[in-house]
């Protein structure tokens, strides 16, 4: 069993802290445009929808930070991992090229960064 104390998989654990920051940023992001008045226009629902939308969003990247701060200390060993990883690599990737498509250049530019990190964490980190 892998030391909790070392870290044998240095960009897993960048990716870790990468996935910290995307979660603030997410949820600051999306306070923001919360703010916005066509927000006020969407029917109940869907302006609900969106919302909690956006929050399981900034969750998730939470999630993946921790995900990732674990594999930095084991490794990507089991199908599981590797299936979760590449799952994560391209929704990273595709949210990055939506958001470049909309003209969010500086989202989609972060995004590609944290793929990029992502990914060669990965491949290094693939046991």
């Amino acid at each position: 069993m892998a030391s909790t104390t070392t870290n044998k998989h240095p960009l897993l654990l960048a990716a870790a802290v990468a996935h910290g920051v995307l979660a603030l940023g997410h949820t600051t992001k999306g306070l923001d445009q919360f703010k916005h008045p066509s927000m006020n226009t969407l029917p109940t629902a869907l302006r609900g929808a969106v919302k909690a939308g956006w929050y399981e969003g900034s969750v998730f990247f939470a999630i993946m930070g921790i995900l990732n701060y674990r594999w930095a200390q084991t490794g990507i060993y089991d199908v599981y991992d590797k299936s979760i990883a590449t799952l994560l690599i391209s929704l990273l990737v595709g949210a990055g090229a939506s958001y470049y498509n909309s003209g969010d250049r500086p989202t989609a530019t972060t995004l590609a960064v944290v793929a990029i990190v992502q990914g060669l964490g990965v491949r290094n980190g693939w046991i």
